[in-house]
């Protein structure tokens, strides 16, 4: 199914230790993986929303507020440019910008009730493991390491996002039940994209032999890749802004969400029971 002979590949052979189940240049020469390539827009776009919303509300120049978007974007260019060429080099810039996404993320949640000096400790901290981490994934090119601590970080910011909205929202209020609505998404969207990715790998021959007999445009439907970066790319925006929200003690009727964040904040994820009118009046 390769649209060229591996000889005229632009980016020559693959030398990447991960391949995912996407054929090789199936569409063109000039890139490698091009569902894989493009979905990673979703990224792109969820950052630029997050840092233009910032922008509007005179936030900008926050360095801690604007960071886990610039993070969101890098992760997005670094991903897209991995699944275009297929390269070590590219491998690596797309695995690191996973951490350096989330570490600014963790740091928000994990200093949201502390003062400047414990904040800067733990800046330290975690700048010290993401140092760690860096090096030794780049000397051994280990996937193991990686993996788990990028699953623990993201464990631990939704831990403490959930201690977040318990602890800043009002019991029966409706900003605690549309907040909860859009956590509730973001995990289930989340989750859903992991379980793309695995499925991915685990039932690759049938799956290119689906696409193979559906045949293109509608073979890229089957390109669940392509799909975990749609839904991580979504899940980690929404958790990015729902922390921002609740760090900075923002009115949440004030902020502007991007679909489907905003969907989900009044969808079934948010519920139907009553709300505590007096608990919300006295907010």
């Amino acid at each position: 199914m390769n649209a060229t002979d591996p000889a005229d590949y632009l980016w020559g052979p693959p030398t990447s230790k991960a391949n995912y189940c996407e054929t090789d240049y199936a569409v063109s020469r000039y890139v490698a993986e091009f569902i894989n390539s493009l979905t990673n827009v979703v990224y792109i776009i969820y950052g630029t929303y997050g840092l233009r919303q910032l922008r509007r509300k005179d936030k900008y120049n926050d360095c801690l507020r604007a960071l886990p978007y610039w993070g969101l974007i890098a992760v997005g260019l670094c991903s897209f440019a991995f699944h275009l060429s297929l390269k070590y080099h590219t491998q690596m810039m797309d695995d690191l910008s996973m951490h350096f996404a989330t570490t600014p993320v963790l740091h928000r949640v994990l200093t949201a009730n502390s003062n400047r000096r414990g904040s800067v400790i733990i800046g330290i901290v975690l700048g010290s493991i993401l140092l760690f981490l860096v090096t030794f994934h780049v000397i051994t090119d280990e996937l193991v390491l990686h993996s788990v601590s990028f699953v623990g970080a993201v464990t631990l910011i939704g831990v403490h996002t959930i201690r977040l909205v318990n602890s800043r929202t009002l019991p029966g209020s409706a900003t605690r039940q549309r907040i909860w609505g859009i956590v509730r998404f973001g995990a289930a969207i989340f989750n859903l994209g992991y379980w793309l990715w695995i499925l991915d790998q685990w039932a690759c021959g049938f799956l290119a032999k689906s696409r193979e007999a559906i045949g293109l445009p509608w073979a890229f439907v089957l390109e669940l890749h392509g799909w975990w970066h749609i839904c991580t790319g979504i899940g980690a925006y929404i958790f990015i802004a729902v922390v921002d929200h609740l760090v900075s003690g923002e009115d949440l009727s004030q902020q502007s969400l991007a679909w489907p964040a905003s969907w989900a904040s009044t969808s079934i994820f948010a519920g139907r029971g009553p709300v505590d009118k007096v608990s919300e009046k006295q907010k």
